[in-house]
């Protein structure tokens, strides 16, 4: 049986941005990666170490989104999710995840942003990959190892 064989090249775009205080009223950086104009649904994942730790924080996540209404729209408040230890290995959490995807019509032309450790990234960027084959995903890591490796395959 003869074997056909061939080479393919695919191309893929990675952008790191670095900026401090990501989700301030005034900081375009965020705004400005996720939008070409066109209106784009936003779900965010935050861990729940980082909301205790910073317990204005998914209020600042709104205010930031709703100064940027007319291009894109959180589709619920912040879904606050275990990170860590709990997040590993956890079918729980992936089947959450898929569950608040499919509640508010995420798409592939959405996006999923997830904020925490790199426990909760990793287990959102799986849950984004595997959900309506592929959903815009988000890092905003907030550790020092979930920035040096969180999803580096």
């Amino acid at each position: 049986m003869p074997i056909i064989e061939h080479s393919l090249q695919v191309g893929w775009r990675l952008r790191v941005l670095f900026s401090e205080d990501v989700f301030a009223v005034a900081n375009p950086v965020l705004g400005d990666a996720l939008t070409d104009r066109t209106p784009r649904k936003v779900l965010i994942l935050l861990d729940q170490a980082v909301a205790t730790a910073q317990p204005g924080l998914p209020a600042r996540m709104e205010a930031y989104f709703a100064a940027r209404s007319e291009w894109l729209r959180l589709v619920s408040p912040p879904v606050i999710l275990p990170g860590g230890e709990r997040a590993k290995n956890s079918p729980e959490l992936i089947n959450e995840i898929h569950a608040q995807i499919d509640r508010h019509h995420i798409d592939r032309h959405s996006y999923v942003i997830a904020v925490g450790g790199g426990a909760l990234l990793d287990v959102a960027g799986f849950a984004a990959a595997t959900a309506h084959r592929g959903v815009r995903h988000v890092r905003i890591p907030t550790t020092t190892l979930a920035q040096a490796d969180s999803g580096v395959e």
